[in-house]
C-alpha cells in the first residue's frame, strides 16, 4: 500500500526504540518506530514543558498505553519496549524534512491509555460466598 493510511484509530506494535534524548528545548525524547497495518510510522513522545510553560509528559501517556509504565521510583525497561502493543490515533501531515520533505505522512496525533477499572467499584460489588450450613451433629457451636 503506496501513501498514508486515512486518519483514525489504529493498533500498533513497537518495532523499534532508543533511550530518550534531551532535546534542543531541554525536553526528554523518546525516539519509536511503529508497525501500523504494514506501514512504518515514526513517533517521538515527549516530556517537559511546552512553549505556554505547562508541563507535559507524553512519554508517561505512552508507557500507560502499552502496559509497561514502571512502578513509582523505577526507571522504565526502554529494551522491553520492543514488541509492545497499544493503540493510537494517527493523522495525515506534510513531512516538513527528511527524504519525504513535502509528501504525505503518517504522524500520532496521541495514544490511547486503556480504560482503567476502578477497584473500589468492583470491590463494593463483590460479596463474600455463604458459610456452608452443617448437618453434623458434632459442628454445633453449643
Amino acid at each position: 500500500m503506496v501513501g498514508p493510511l486515512p486518519k483514525g484509530d489504529y493498533n500498533f506494535r513497537v518495532t523499534n526504540c532508543d533511550e530518550p534524548y534531551e532535546s534542543k528545548a531541554g525536553n526528554q525524547v523518546l525516539p519509536l518506530a511503529l508497525e501500523v497495518e504494514e506501514h512504518k510510522v515514526f513517533a517521538n513522545p515527549w516530556t517537559g514543558t511546552t512553549k505556554d510553560g505547562e508541563e507535559r509528559d507524553g512519554i508517561s501517556e505512552f508507557l500507560l498505553c502499552v502496559n509497561r509504565a514502571p512502578a513509582v521510583g523505577s526507571e522504565p525497561d526502554w529494551k522491553r519496549l520492543v514488541g509492545a502493543s497499544g493503540r493510537c490515533r494517527l493523522k495525515v501531515e506534510i513531512a516538513q524534512q527528511g527524504a519525504l520533505a513535502g509528501k504525505e505522512i503518517n504522524k500520532v496525533q496521541f495514544f490511547h491509555r486503556p480504560k482503567q477499572i476502578d477497584t473500589k467499584a468492583t470491590q463494593a460489588t463483590v460479596r463474600p460466598a455463604p458459610k456452608q450450613v452443617s448437618n453434623d451433629p458434632d459442628d454445633i457451636p453449643f
